[in-house]
């Protein structure tokens, strides 16, 4: 059987979070760097998704060697992107051990129409939303 979170922990984990700075890192010395400044969190990506798309690339999850990197360099909670719908990427974020998976349009879509079904996970969800109908339709999905 497959073991999900409760609604209520994935959101109490994501309140605790909120009002504080989450910094995005793409190694072990800038998450250092952003845990010794008072980040409450820390974003980690291989490079920014938008120089990615810039130089003609997709940019999807960050490689799971940089993440392990800064799970290990810090104590404060560590996020990661994965691609809109990209099911396998947020399993694999899952089972590093991300505190956090940002199922993220800044990454380029795996799909244009589904989103990730995240009550089946064990991690919490984060999602940006333009505006309220996105906000709920991620909620519904299982976003914290």
């Amino acid at each position: 059987m497959v073991q999900v979170g409760t609604s209520t922990v994935k959101r109490g984990m994501a309140e605790m979070q909120k009002g504080g700075v989450i910094m995005d890192v793409v190694n072990a010395e800038q998450a250092k760097i952003a845990e010794a400044a008072g980040a409450v969190a820390v974003m980690a990506l291989e490079r920014v998704p938008a120089d990615i798309r810039a130089a003609g690339g997709v940019a999807r999850m960050a490689d799971p060697t940089i993440i392990e990197e800064v799970m290990n360099a810090v104590s404060i909670p560590v996020m990661a992107k994965a691609r809109i719908g990209h099911f396998v990427e947020a399993r694999i974020l899952e089972s590093l051990g991300v505190d956090y998976i940002d199922e993220s349009e800044v990454l380029t879509p795996a799909d244009e129409v589904y989103h990730i079904n995240k009550h089946e996970f064990t991690v919490p969800f984060v999602c940006g939303a333009r505006n309220l109908g996105e906000a709920l339709r991620r909620i519904g999905e299982g976003a914290s």
